[in-house]
């Protein structure tokens, strides 16, 4: 992958089969107490099809693909990102990263930064001044690349499991 260009476009229905094919990169690394992989898996599909059905101004859903640059007549999808905006009660509009996935075979090439970049390019786009996100603290890998493109923490979030 040394002479591929990244390219990224809007999703479509004919996203469908590989967005939900990423699905169970969100629970690959083992999800933190009270939280259940179906859950996970049922909520991000949810979203998914409804910005597959609906998109809404101040969104997007983008599919990466990885072209090679040597003329590899065959392109492939190597993952996703979707961004929304929200406007919160209090203080000035963000941009939310609601989701950042990509295909194994797509992991260590640098993709994940390429994506972060592209964020804060749509951000600044959409006239935001700041991007935030949730991840599971069980997902090291997302963790790191996150630090690595400079997002810090803000808030902690504290769970206990109650039994029943």
């Amino acid at each position: 992958m040394t002479n591929s260009a990244l390219i990224l476009r809007p999703a479509t229905r004919d996203d469908l089969g590989f967005l939900q094919s990423l699905l169970p990169r969100f629970v690959a690394f083992g999800l933190p107490p009270g939280q259940s992989e179906g859950a996970v898996m049922a909520g991000a599909t949810q979203h998914l099809l409804a910005a597959l059905a609906a998109p809404q101004q101040g969104s997007a859903l983008l599919i990466a693909w990885v072209e090679d640059e040597a003329g590899d007549p065959a392109p492939r999808r190597a993952g996703f990102l979707r961004l929304d905006t929200e406007r919160p009660l209090f203080g000035p509009p963000y941009a939310y990263l609601a989701d950042l996935a990509l295909a194994e075979w797509a992991e260590g090439y640098g993709l994940g930064q390429l994506l972060l970049v592209e964020a804060e390019r749509w951000a600044r786009g959409q006239g935001l001044g700041q991007i935030q996100l949730h991840v599971f603290a069980t997902n090291a890998r997302a963790r790191k690349l996150y630090a690595a493109a400079g997002y810090s923490e803000a808030a902690l979030t504290l769970v206990k499991v109650l039994k029943r």
